[in-house]
C-alpha cells in the first residue's frame, strides 16, 4: 500500500469511530433525559410489577386457612366470588353431577397419552384404545370393580404393557379415576 492509501484507511476508520462514539453519546445522553428514575419512585415500578404478576385467584382446600393480606387485591376479588368451601359437594356428589364431565377432562389431560385420542387415533400399541369395542368388550365383561381396581392400584395384562396406577398421576382422587373408567367404558360400549 502506497502512503496516500494508508492515510485514506486511517482516516475513514477514525472517522468510523467518532461517529459510533458520538451515536454512544447520544443515546447515553437520551436514556438520562427520557429513562425512569427509580431513585425518584422506588415502589412504583415494584408496584407495577406485583399488579401485573399478581395471581388471578387461589385454591381453597378444606380445613385450611388462606392468609389474604398478602394477595393482591384481583386475587382477593376472585376468591370472595367463590363458592364457600363447607357449601360446595362431596367429591362423590361432584363426580355424580358430572361425572362424565371429569371423566372426559380427565381422560383428555392423561389417559388419551396411551389410550388414544377420542376419534381413536394415537395411543400405544397392545393398550385398549379409546372406542375400540373389541377391545373392550373382554375387559367390560370382568365387571367395572375389577377395572376400577386395575385403574387405581395400577395392572399389567397378557401384552406386558402395565397400566399405572391412577394413570401415572398420583394427585388424581379415587373418584376422578372412576369418572375416567365410566367414560372410557361408556364410550366403547
Amino acid at each position: 500500500m502506497s502512503q496516500a492509501q494508508e492515510q485514506r484507511f486511517f482516516r475513514n476508520n477514525s472517522l468510523s469511530i467518532d461517529v459510533l462514539a458520538a451515536m454512544i453519546l447520544i443515546f447515553f445522553t437520551l436514556t438520562q433525559i427520557i429513562g425512569c428514575d427509580k431513585a425518584d419512585n422506588p415502589a412504583q415500578p415494584d408496584a407495577t410489577v406485583a399488579e401485573r404478576t399478581a395471581p388471578e385467584g387461589q385454591v381453597r382446600i378444606t380445613g385450611q386457612t388462606t392468609d389474604t393480606s398478602a394477595v393482591s387485591a384481583p386475587a382477593v376479588a376472585a376468591t370472595a366470588d367463590a363458592t364457600p368451601a363447607a357449601a360446595s359437594p362431596a367429591p362423590a356428589e361432584a363426580v355424580a353431577a358430572g361425572g362424565d364431565e371429569t371423566g372426559k377432562r380427565v381422560y383428555n389431560s392423561l389417559c388419551f397419552t396411551c389410550h388414544g385420542n377420542l376419534d381413536g387415533s394415537g395411543g400405544l400399541p397392545n393398550m385398549p384404545h379409546f372406542g375400540d369395542k373389541a377391545a373392550w368388550a373382554d375387559r367390560i365383561a370382568q365387571g367395572m370393580p375389577l377395572l376400577y381396581e386395575h385403574a387405581l392400584k395400577g395392572f399389567t395384562g397378557a401384552s406386558g404393557m402395565p397400566m399405572l396406577p391412577k394413570g401415572g398421576n398420583p394427585n388424581l382422587t379415587d373418584d376422578e379415576v372412576r369418572a375416567t373408567v365410566d367414560f372410557m367404558v361408556t364410550s366403547s360400549q
